[in-house]
């Protein structure tokens, strides 16, 4: 696979640049959502935990950009997690605020748990499902499994940070089981997996997927794939860097294990569905 050959190979990746980055960890693998929803062309997209919605709006701006008639559904609680603590009201605000603004018609967020806005989709009703939740095995087997039925048969699944190590995170990867979920269930389905920017394994689940989507599986044979994709997200990894923007600060996550906690979780859930919430048309 020749390197000056892979531009035209994979024309999205070069051509679209993201117009949102708001945090560090997933941006380096942009450039192969741009490439992946134009061969996918999904109709409808989820993303399972949008954080500060730098990955969300990258799905919704190759759904516009392709000219897809996509719907694209951000789940997230915005209140934070075992791994980035809590967040301030004000990020979600700030998340809806843009994502209204800038892809009305396409994106929609969900403020709900996992495992209850599953049920607002229909079984096999889902194209594209990227999982980017909490971290934990168990957290992660549990998104897994609640959201394979939702996949169609186009399907496919993303699974961020396959590639946190002690090495490359320290301690805090001790708590990360999205490796081992994804080695368990990757032999099933074509699949393929990059190791830049913490990682990143695509699960082709769906019998009939497009060509072009197993094109990528294909290719992923030749180290160039990978390293053609690696080089695109450090671009803008390295754009992020420039831009100065200060690293997300969250507070103390009280712990999934505090009765408290669960309980004050499970309050603000049911205040939410009594005062009405954002959910798939």
């Amino acid at each position: 696979m020749a390197e000056t050959n892979l531009d035209a190979r994979f024309p999205w990746a070069a051509r679209l640049s993201p117009e949102r980055l708001k945090s560090p960890w997933w941006i380096g693998h942009i450039p192969f959502a741009f490439e992946l929803v134009a061969r996918l062309r999904p109709g409808t997209l989820v993303e399972l935990g949008t954080y500060s919605g730098s990955s969300f709006a990258a799905f919704c701006q190759a759904v516009r950009a392709c000219g897809l008639d996509t719907r694209c559904y951000g789940v997230d609680l915005w209140e934070g997690d075992v791994h980035m603590g809590t967040f301030d009201e004000e990020l979600f605000r700030e998340v809806s605020q843009y994502m209204s603004d800038t892809y009305p018609g396409i994106a929609t967020l969900v403020r709900k748990d996992f495992d209850e806005a599953s049920r607002d989709f229909a079984d096999g009703s889902v194209d594209l499902l990227h999982i980017d939740g909490t971290h934990t095995y168990e957290a992660v087997g549990n998104d897994f499994r609640t959201w394979l039925p939702k996949m169609s048969r186009r399907g496919v699944i993303l699974f961020h940070d396959t590639n946190v190590t002690v090495q490359n995170a320290g301690e805090a990867a001790l708590r990360f089981g999205v490796r081992r979920l994804f080695d368990e269930v990757k032999g099933r389905y074509p699949h393929l997996e990059f190791g830049h920017c913490w990682g990143l394994g695509v699960l082709v689940t769906g019998s009939e997927a497009p060509p072009e989507v197993l094109e990528l599986v294909a290719a992923a044979q030749d180290p160039a794939f990978a390293a053609h994709f690696a080089a695109k997200g450090q671009a803008v990894s390295e754009r992020f860097e420039a831009m100065g923007i200060p690293l997300p600060v969250h507070g103390t996550y009280p712990g999934s294990g505090s009765l408290a906690a669960r309980a004050a979780n499970r309050l603000r859930r049911l205040a939410r569905r009594l005062l009405g919430g954002a959910s798939p048309a």
